[in-house]
């Protein structure tokens, strides 16, 4: 019944869109088919078909954008669902977008520091396109031009919340509360959303400048966590035969401030990004105690520095992304996996083509250095005909098993993907 009517959902959409005769109507859109087999298993971890459309009608003062696709995978239900359905106003010197829509913010690559509008589809890890990872979510963007400067206001008034694997999923990872315990399967417990009401809305601010020489951004935000963080747990037993019956988790809220900037230095573009997270909630566990878990709030910084430039025509970049939690209190967790104080992670990407620009060679690397672990992605891209391209590459998991990346060494890939677009 539920894909019944989504199915009902977007045919109604296309029937709308195709009857409005008198405006200008374009559809375009992507078809993939993308295979990942595990490099020490010989499983099939990832077999995905993807249809990706977009349909843009033009008004004299609106523009009609949305977003449909079709998903049918091996790691959860087939899907059919709408990315984004937005309509534009235009005006002189502002513009109002209202409805579903995915907003990216910020200067860095491939992390999410000021870029937390929109959650993220986290069911594959962070290995989907950068461009899918983020969903799309009912709000009204406002935009107001005044010479280089841009106004921006963001409210949200539903909040929707990041997508988790399922507990069968490859990429689900176990929480790391204490080799003494046991966690039962069904510990976890359905997460109640919060209610929809102006209350619960999140509102986003933002002011840019375009500059010849330099640009920057300076945002702030009320925000809901996009992940859930553990809010109770209900154990058994005694140590060290303790076994946790129930894990109960929540969506808190918190204040953000940061900014990103970007220039140039000669041939090369500096890049640099921070945000502050005030009174962010973290869960901290102790055993052995009676009441494992507790709730703190804490301010959290993360900085980014990045480096963009051109080496014998091969294009390259590398960041540097600093985490700071104040008032650290030992054992904080987030996610299944035990926080650190401070910490230090980096990212490379190499990029250069060849054979009349037709074969693409792609090097895209995490390095997290504490523990010292890695997600290496090297690819290679051949564009058969216009439209057409055939890709093929490795998603290696290397290093410390506790550390983000290391954590998934049995999930390292080689994979296949082919892409036509229309």
């Amino acid at each position: 019944m539920k894909n019944y009517l989504k199915t009902l959902v977007i045919g109604t959409l296309f029937l709308f869109v195709f009857t409005l005769s008198a405006k200008e109507v374009d559809i375009r859109g992507m078809l993939r088919s993308y295979t990942g087999v595990g490099l020490t298993t010989a499983d099939f971890i990832q077999n995905e078909q993807t249809l990706d459309l977009t349909l843009e009608g033009w008004g004299n003062m609106t523009r009609l954008v949305v977003n449909p696709y079709a998903y049918v995978g091996i790691e959860h239900e087939p899907e059919i669902g709408v990315r984004e359905a937005y309509v534009d106003i235009f005006f002189d010197q502002a513009d109002i977008r209202i409805g579903k829509q995915a907003i990216m913010w910020g200067q860095a690559e491939g992390a999410f520091i000021t870029d937390i509008v929109s959650p993220r589809d986290m069911r594959s890890f962070i290995l989907a396109d950068f461009r899918e990872i983020r969903k799309g979510i009912p709000a009204v963007k406002a935009d107001y031009y005044a010479g280089q400067y841009t106004f921006e206001g963001i409210w949200i008034p539903q909040f929707v919340p990041s997508s988790m694997p399922s507990m069968a999923s490859p990429w689900m990872r176990e929480m790391s509360l204490n080799d003494s315990v046991t966690i039962d399967p069904g510990a976890l417990q359905p997460i109640t959303l919060p209610s929809l009401n102006l209350e619960n809305s999140e509102v986003f601010g933002k002011v840019r400048y375009f500059g010849s020489k330099i640009s920057w951004e300076l945002m702030g935000g009320y925000a809901w966590t996009d992940e859930p963080y553990v809010t109770s747990i209900v154990p058994s037993g005694t140590p060290p035969n303790v076994i946790i019956d129930e894990i109960h988790q929540a969506y808190g809220r918190y204040a953000v401030a940061g900014g990103s900037f970007s220039t140039t230095l000669g041939n090369m573009v500096l890049r640099g990004e921070a945000a502050a997270y005030i009174d962010k909630p973290f869960t901290i566990v102790q055993f052995p105690s009676p009441s494992p878990a507790t709730v703190e709030n804490h301010h959290q910084v993360q900085t980014l520095v990045g480096l963009d430039w051109s080496l014998w025509g091969i294009e390259m970049s590398g960041q540097y992304i600093l985490s700071y939690i104040h008032d650290y209190t030992d054992g904080m967790i987030d996610q299944g996996r035990k926080l650190k104080e401070v910490s230090h992670t980096m990212t490379f990407r190499m990029q250069d083509t060849y054979v009349d620009d037709r074969l693409t060679a792609k090097l895209f690397a995490y390095v997290e250095l504490d523990p010292l672990n890695a997600l290496i992605r090297p690819s290679l891209a051949w564009s058969v005909e216009d439209g057409v391209i055939v890709e093929g590459g490795l998603e290696l998991f290397v290093g410390d098993e506790n550390g983000t990346f290391g954590h998934y060494q049995t999930n390292t890939l080689g994979y296949i993907s082919l892409r036509w677009y229309f």
